[in-house]
């Protein structure tokens, strides 16, 4: 498979995904997470890096047959060879957007996180709270001070 077809291969699948981490932060970002949904999303999203890993190793494989070195460099210039430098372009800028949306999801899904155990947090103390001590009171009630003169 020629190097400008896998370069058209990757970028779909790198626009499939970005896709699916919209759908991603779109569920994160709701007053209501639907965990169904990002159920989902984590098996569409697992299944197109495979597809985008397997892609990326052919490419490499061609890279490597064609004798380019096996870093950076060689990968641009065998773009350029191909005259398919502005492919390659175009894949890392998606390549750096997908990255950007994975860290945004990452943020907000910590957030979510951070808010959830905070509440439990909460809903724990207030628990711990009404349950009775050995005087018989709740420690929401407040001790009495004896106080003798």
């Amino acid at each position: 498979m020629s190097l400008a077809r896998l370069l058209d291969q990757q970028r779909e699948r790198l626009a499939e995904l970005l896709a699916l981490l919209g759908e991603e932060q779109e569920c994160l970002v709701q007053g209501q997470v639907d965990s169904q949904a990002l159920v989902s999303l984590a098996g569409q999203k697992s299944e197109i890096q495979q597809r985008l890993a397997e892609t990326e190793a052919r490419r490499h494989q061609v890279q490597c047959r064609l004798g380019y070195p096996d870093d950076r460099e060689g990968t641009l210039q065998a773009a350029r060879d191909a005259g398919c430098e502005a492919a390659w372009q175009a894949t890392m800028a998606l390549a750096r957007e997908v990255s950007r949306a994975n860290l945004r999801c990452g943020e907000l899904l910590a957030l979510r996180m951070e808010h959830n155990q905070r509440m439990l947090d909460q809903i724990h103390r207030i628990a711990n709270a009404s349950v009775y001590q050995p005087d018989g009171r709740t420690r929401l009630q407040p001790s009495r001070l004896k106080v003798s003169a």
